[in-house]
C-alpha cells in the first residue's frame, strides 16, 4: 500500500471540476491505495466544489498562473508520489490508477502519459494534435530527453525531484522546465513513458494562445541554454 497526492490547478473550469472529483473517488473506493486530493482553485471553482469528501483539500491560487498553481499544489501535499491533472476532464483518473503500483514497484521517478508514443490516442481537433506533436518532436531536440511528450500534465513524480530554487516559467512551459531541472539536478533520473487516451475537454474552451504557448517554449529554451553558458 503506498500514499499518494493528487494535485489539480484549476482556473475557470467550474463546470468539470466537480464532475472529475466524484470520478476520482469512485476509482479510490477500488484502490488498495491511500490518496488525498489537492485542488489549487480560483474564486470560479469555489462555488461548485463541495468540500464534503474525505482527505480533499481545497485551496485558493496565488495567482493566475498554471507553474505556481501546480507548485503550490506540490509543495502542499504531504506524500511523496505526485498524480498531476488536468481539471478540464482531459485526463482519466482511472486510467492513471492503473500505473500507480507499476511507477513503485519500478521505483520510478517520472511517469509521463504521453499523447505521441506508440499505442496513444489523442481526441484532440487536428489542429492541436499536429501543434503537440511539432512542438514536443521541437523540445526533444533541445532536452538531452528521449521523450515524446514534454507538455502534458498527466503524470506520476516524486515530490523530491521538485527544486527548492524558482522556476523561471509561469505557464505550460513549466512541464518542460521541471524535466530539465530534475535531470539536472538528478542525473540518474528514471524516466518513463505510457501512452494514454487523451480526451477532449468536456465543457468550456482552452485557455491557451497558441501563438503565445510556443513563443513561451522558445524563450524558455534560450534562458535554459544561457543558464547552461
Amino acid at each position: 500500500m503506498s500514499n499518494f497526492s493528487v494535485v489539480i490547478p484549476a482556473l475557470k473550469e467550474k463546470n468539470n471540476i466537480e464532475k472529475l472529483i466524484q470520478e476520482i473517488y469512485k476509482v479510490i473506493k477500488t484502490s488498495s491505495n491511500n490518496f488525498e486530493i489537492i485542488c489549487v482553485i480560483g474564486k470560479d471553482e469555489e462555488i461548485v466544489i463541495k468540500n464534503n469528501y474525505e482527505n480533499l483539500h481545497i485551496i485558493k491560487r496565488q495567482n493566475k498562473n498554471f507553474s505556481s498553481a501546480l507548485t503550490q499544489g506540490i509543495r502542499y501535499a504531504k506524500n511523496n508520489f505526485i498524480i498531476s491533472m488536468d481539471s478540464d476532464g482531459s485526463h482519466s483518473f482511472l486510467e492513471i490508477n492503473r500505473y500507480v503500483d507499476y511507477f513503485v514497484d519500478n521505483n520510478l521517478d517520472v511517469l509521463i502519459f504521453s499523447r505521441n508514443c506508440e499505442g496513444a490516442k489523442n481526441y484532440e481537433n487536428i489542429f492541436n494534435v499536429a501543434l503537440s506533436r511539432f512542438l514536443n518532436y521541437f523540445l526533444r531536440i533541445f532536452s538531452g530527453l528521449k521523450l515524446t511528450d514534454y507538455t502534458n500534465n498527466l503524470r506520476i513524480f516524486k515530490k523530491s525531484i521538485l527544486s527548492e530554487e524558482p522556476y523561471t516559467s509561469k505557464h505550460f512551459e513549466f512541464l518542460y522546465e521541471f524535466l530539465i531541472i530534475a535531470k539536472q539536478n538528478f542525473p540518474e533520473l528514471k524516466i518513463l513513458e505510457v501512452p494514454t487516451n487523451h480526451l477532449k475537454r468536456t465543457k468550456g474552451r482552452s485557455k491557451k494562445n497558441h501563438i503565445n504557448y510556443i513563443m513561451k517554449f522558445i524563450f524558455l529554451i534560450i534562458k535554459i541554454k544561457f543558464r547552461k553558458l
